[in-house]
This record gives structure tokens, C-alpha cells and sequence, in this order.
């Protein structure tokens, strides 16, 4: 994009494009003159179907349209231009003369961005400019840091939705090369030995699953694992970290690479390898800041789906935990709290929603009581597979213990629980358990919370706001759900 800085820049750095529509000449000239001396570059166009034609062949970085020009107006312009979702982001200042006020309010209600009245100072011209491209600038990074966290949503929300291995790495590799528009991304893991690594994806080529690499061949992983920081290098054939092995590199089809560390419990698990083929090589601060985001994400994922048990990967020394309940198949007390720290962790840094449901089994004991312990655990068998028929596949679902679950929903807001949550208790309350002694009928109750909010700032909060939520539906009835109040 042009950015309005670049009005200032000397002869070798033409600044952005204005358009200069007007019918008289020596207004024209004036005003392009103007321009041109602050380093701008101004197009006169003599009237109004010419300037839509301009616009339409090279959109300029802002437009300085005359109202009164014969054949097609300054208005009549001015609409089509704002009427087009193609060209309405582009400034419009209209010229005027002073005794057309009427002209005046009828274009700015049709979207003009601002006016000036002639004779117009060289001056006043410039600082209106400068003003209205400083604007589009901004408006043009916030869209850009719109569709980036957007990005960055959908690949969390991607992967999260999936506990298998090559499924997680597709997604990270292709939606990051879709991002930087890389020619090649890769996911290295850093296998046992200090020398070897693994390519476990890499974008242009699908069938890529455990590729065993020499790092002694590739000094910029080195670095990133040895420093646990990211590795820039602008020029292949020009950068020193590569001096070691410019001989492989001659005649190579990409000329800039990235390397991001993936940290895992303070340890480097593995690297997210991207190398771009662009003429201007490099990488910008916002692709830079975009993939490592993309690395935090990646080590969560890579931890939620024990990537690591065949990559030979013993210096990460990772607990070989017992992650499920032997009894339902739900997640176990000790995982949720692990994945509650982590997703809280994540929801505070990026200010993602993240909400949490307490449930109990209504009146159990006098099951277990007249039933015995083995239908008691047929029902809450059933239950957990009622509960997982009725949740999202992001969602974490844990036996919290006894006849107690609790379910994780991240980048979800208190709203978005609430409605699960009814789901669940209606599937729950509808659904006949097929008992040995005969169909049994269960309610549940429900207690559901949510970060951010104005009591939760801490992960005990956010458990103690949902367990009191619980607490008031078994107070008020049970069989019913109770969110958490701020």
C-alpha cells in the first residue's frame, strides 16, 4: 500500500499517486505543481469520465475531484465512486468555489471525505492530503491486523478440532504458506540426537510424514533451537549464518527464510521452516509476528496430540501421563487442569473468549444405592457419550470426579456455553440409559462460566465462578442451568 510517508521522500522515492481532476488547466497545473514539489505524484485528468477511467485502469492513493466540470459532474463522479465497494475506500476532497454551499453539502452527503475552496492554498492542500492518506493508512493496518487475528482464529480453532497428528500438521503448514505466501513451509521436529530433525509436513508436498534431516545442513535451525529465538535471513546467498553451506544453496529457488522455534515446557520441540522466492526479499514485521503466533499455537497442538512418542524425541522429556478416565473414556481431573492453564494462558494473552461447565448428575446415589455400582457405572458411562454427542469437537470434556464433569470451551463467550450447556441438559433429560434393570431416566445440573469477565482473573477464578453457579442450580431445583453472574 502507499503509504502517506512517503510524501516527504526525495526524487528517487516518488511518494503516493494523486488525482487531479479538474477542467480548468491552470487549476490543474497549480495543484499539481503543488503536489509534486512534496514529493507526491500528481495525475491531471481534464474531467470526469476520464477520471473514472484512471480510477478504474490504476486506483490512485486519493482523489481531488472539481465539483462544476461540464459533461460529467464532480458529483456525479463522486457517487460512482462511493457507490463502488472497489473504489469507496479511496479518499475523495472536492474542489469548489466559494458560492456553491449547496453543491458543497449535497457532496459530502454523497461521501466526500473532505473540501477545499479556490483559489487553494498550496498549504492548506498539503496538510489535507497528508491528513486523509495518514487515515487510510491506519484504517488499511487495522483491517490488515482484522483479517490476521481472523487467520490466526481459524487455523486455532482448526487444529484444536483434531487430535490427529497429520491432520495438524496440514493445517499449520498450508495456512501459513497460504498467509506469507511462502514458497515453501515446513514443520520440523528436532528428533533425540543434537543433529537430527524430522519434516513432518511441509505444504508443497503432502506426502512428506517423517523425513529424518541432518541439522549440520541446515545452520539456521541450529541457531533457533541453540538461542530459542527466531532466525531472519534476508538473503540466502549474502547472510554469513550461511556461509557453511552457500555451496548447496547456489541456484536455490528461494531467497529468504524464517525460522520459529516451537517451545514446549521451556524446551525446543521443533521449528516452523518457511522460505520465500519474492524479488524483494525478507520478511515483513507483520508476517514475522503472524507465524510466531502461528508456533505458540503449534505447541499446543503438538502436545494435545502426543506427536512426540515416535520421533525419537527423549530430550524433551515429556510425563507420560495417564490422560484419560479408565471408567468413561473422558479426559482425566489432572489433563483438564493442564489444558485449563494453557487455554487460560493463551485466552488473556490474545483476548480470546474462553468459558467453562460444571455438570453433576442429579440424585446418582440412590442409583448406586438400589441399582449397585455396576449399573451406577453403565449410567455414567452413557453419560459421558450423551455429553460427547452433544459438545463441539474443540470442546474438552473431563470426569472431574465422581459423577462430576467439567467441559472446556475455548474461543467461546459466556453466551455461546449457555446454549451448549441446554443442549447437553436437554439431550441428558431425554435419553432413556439402557440399564440391565431397564431404562433409566437422569437429570443433570449445570454451572457455567466464562473469561473475560469482571470477577474472573485468574484460572481458580474461573473454576470457583462456575462451581458456584452449580451450587445455586442444585440449591434452586436441579435439572437446570445457572450462568455465572458479573
Amino acid at each position: 500500500m502507499e503509504s502517506a510517508q512517503n510524501a516527504l521522500a526525495g526524487p528517487g522515492s516518488p511518494g503516493p499517486r494523486i488525482l487531479v481532476v479538474d477542467d480548468e488547466a491552470v487549476a490543474r497545473q497549480i495543484v499539481t505543481d503543488a503536489l509534486a514539489d512534496r514529493g507526491f505524484v500528481a495525475e491531471p485528468v481534464p474531467d470526469g469520465a476520464a477520471a473514472l477511467e484512471r480510477v478504474a485502469a490504476d486506483p490512485p492513493a486519493l482523489v481531488l475531484l472539481d465539483i462544476l466540470m461540464p459533461g460529467l459532474s464532480g458529483l456525479e463522479v463522486l457517487r460512482k465512486l462511493k457507490g463502488d465497494p472497489k473504489t469507496q475506500p479511496i479518499p475523495v476532497i472536492l474542489v469548489t468555489v466559494k458560492d456553491t454551499p449547496a453543491d458543497l453539502v449535497e457532496g459530502l452527503e454523497a461521501g466526500a471525505d473532505d473540501y477545499l475552496t479556490k483559489p487553494v492554498a498550496p498549504a492548506e492542500l498539503l496538510a489535507r492530503v497528508r491528513a486523509h492518506l495518514r487515515t487510510r493508512e491506519l484504517l488499511a493496518q487495522f483491517e490488515k491486523n482484522r483479517e490476521d487475528l481472523a487467520a490466526v482464529l481459524e487455523i486455532s480453532r482448526a487444529v484444536s478440532s483434531t487430535l490427529k497428528s497429520s491432520e495438524i500438521f496440514g493445517i499449520l503448514v498450508d495456512r501459513t504458506a497460504r498467509i506469507v505466501q511462502a514458497y515453501r513451509c515446513s514443520l520440523v521436529l528436532i528428533g533425540e540426537a543434537h543433529d537430527t530433525a524430522y519434516v513432518v509436513a511441509s505444504h508443497d508436498d503432502p506426502s512428506i510424514r517423517h523425513l529424518k534431516i541432518s541439522l549440520r545442513k541446515y545452520p539456521e535451525i541450529r541457531m533457533a533451537v541453540a538461542q530459542r529465538q527466531r532466525v531472519v535471513v534476508n538473503n540466502i546467498q549474502e547472510d554469513p549464518l550461511l556461509a557453511e553451506v552457500r555451496e548447496h544453496l547456489r541456484g536455490a529457488p528461494f531467497v529468504s527464510i524464517l525460522v520459529l522455534p516451537i517451545i514446549l515446557r521451556e524446551n525446543v520441540v521443533g521449528t516452523l521452516l518457511l522460505r520465500t522466492s519474492r524479488l524483494t526479499p525478507g520478511f515483513t514485521e507483520r508476517e514475522i509476528r503472524i507465524c510466531q503466533l502461528i508456533a505458540d499455537i503449534a505447541a499446543a497442538a503438538l502436545q494435545n496430540a502426543h506427536l512426540f512418542e515416535s520421533l525419537e524425541l527423549a530430550n524433551v522429556n515429556l510425563e507420560r501421563l495417564a490422560l484419560v478416565d479408565d471408567l468413561t473414556g473422558a479426559f482425566n481431573r489432572r489433563f483438564f487442569f493442564r489444558r485449563l492453564e494453557e487455554e487460560f494462558h493463551r485466552a488473556r494473552r490474545y483476548k480470546f473468549p474462553l468459558a467453562c461447565i460444571f455438570l453433576d448428575i442429579d440424585r446418582f446415589k440412590p442409583v448406586n444405592d438400589r441399582y449397585g455400582h455396576l449399573v451406577g457405572d453403565q449410567v455414567l458411562k452413557e453419560v459421558t457419550e450423551v455429553i460427547r454427542g452433544s459438545i463441539r469437537r474443540t470442546d474438552i470434556l473431563a470426569r472431574y470426579g465422581g459423577e462430576e464433569f467439567a467441559i472446556l470451551l475455548p474461543m467461546t463467550p459466556l453466551e455461546g456455553a449457555v446454549v451448549e450447556g441446554e443442549r447437553i441438559r436437554q439431550a441428558i433429560r431425554t435419553h432413556a440409559f439402557g440399564a440391565d434393570v431397564g431404562p433409566v431416566h437422569m437429570t443433570i445440573s449445570l454451572g457455567v462460566s466464562a473469561f473475560p469477565a469482571a470477577r474472573v482473573g485468574s484460572v481458580e477464578d474461573l473454576i470457583a465462578r462456575a462451581d458456584d453457579a452449580l451450587y445455586q442450580a442444585k440449591a434452586e431445583g436441579r435439572d437446570r442451568l445457572v450462568a455465572s453472574a458479573d
